[in-house]
């Protein structure tokens, strides 16, 4: 997935995304589908929309959650493919 590393993702603007404390809630507007989001992915979500790319991304998580980067890397990966594969994400 070194593409998705390049590539500028931004949320879709059919999803309507909502902080919970610790965890988030994205919202597919066409399908009315509810995702729920944990710490890392609402986090992860959050630095999308922030405009940085997935290797930066990755990069703040393993610092901010104290994880090793590989695990952060796949982490990130894994979100934004699913994220991707749903809509909620285009590049």
């Amino acid at each position: 997935m070194a593409r998705d590393q390049e590539t500028h993702l931004r949320p879709s603007p059919d999803v309507v995304a909502r902080r919970l404390d610790l965890t988030g809630v994205l919202v597919h507007l066409p399908t009315n589908r509810i995702f729920e989001l944990n710490e890392t992915g609402i986090r992860i979500w959050e630095l999308v929309a922030e405009g940085l790319e997935v290797e930066r991304i990755a990069r703040k998580v393993a610092q901010e959650f104290e994880v090793n980067d590989e695990r952060a890397n796949e982490e990130v990966q894994t979100l934004v493919s699913q994220l991707r594969n749903e809509g909620l994400l285009e590049s």
